[in-house]
């Protein structure tokens, strides 16, 4: 009776075990299956992540020369002995002639409603990536609606100047209105507060993104 008592202890051990390790392959390869698709969604991650760097330089090379002619065309209006109308003029072409960035991040929303961008934990790479498209994206969004919203709203652009802003009648209207103190306190709000505010919020995204493009190197390697 011991015996079979014993014998029958020893196969629901076995039974037990071989379970036991069953389910420790199949997690095992579940494991190794969502690893290799991390793998993928950090390789197309990467991928927005470079355009985006690419075009956030473009954008900030426009901004900082609509910046440095606005800068000028405001110099002009302070002080009335350096002013020079088309000159003036051309400097606010640049001003005009900047642009905003909007971030690519559908490779990324993939990767996060999916459930293996954090499966294995918020590791640091994890937090990270979730730095640039939590909070500089959407804040690159929020400021970059108020910048053009300002941009098309307000009366210094250089449409406001009429078609042809150096017709000797035009010119004479449009002097008045450079040296009013409306226009000036317009153009002066969008360089030397929405326009700085978006710079500097556009350099440090600019900063984590190339971050974290390095950080893909590396883990990427790893995988």
């Amino acid at each position: 009776m011991k015996k079979i008592l014993a014998r029958g202890g020893i196969e629901f051990l076995a039974v037990l075990l071989g379970i036991s390790m069953s389910f420790n392959v199949d997690e095992w390869k579940q494991d190794k299956e969502i690893e290799k698709r991390l793998k993928s969604d950090y390789i197309n991650i990467q991928k927005d992540l470079q355009k985006d760097i690419i075009l956030l330089e473009e954008v900030l090379s426009y901004q900082q020369i609509s910046f440095d002619s606005g800068l000028k065309a405001l110099e002009m209006i302070r002080n009335k002995e350096i002013f020079d109308y088309e000159n003036f003029i051309n400097n606010l072409r640049n001003v005009w002639n900047s642009g905003t960035f909007f971030g690519t991040s559908s490779a990324y929303d993939a990767s996060i409603s999916s459930g293996r961008l954090t499966y294995f934990g918020n590791d640091k790479l994890a937090n990270e990536i979730g730095i640039i498209y939590g909070h500089f994206y959407s804040r690159m969004d929020l400021n970059g609606e108020q910048l053009d919203s300002f941009w098309y709203s307000a009366d210094f652009g250089i449409k406001y100047f009429g078609s042809n802003p150096f017709d000797l009648e035009i010119k004479k209207i449009n002097l008045k209105k450079i040296f009013s103190n409306d226009y000036l306190g317009a153009l002066q709000t969008f360089i030397v507060e929405i326009q700085v505010g978006y710079i500097r919020k556009a350099e440090n995204a600019l900063n984590q993104m190339k971050k974290v493009d390095s950080l893909f190197n590396i883990k990427i390697k790893e995988l």
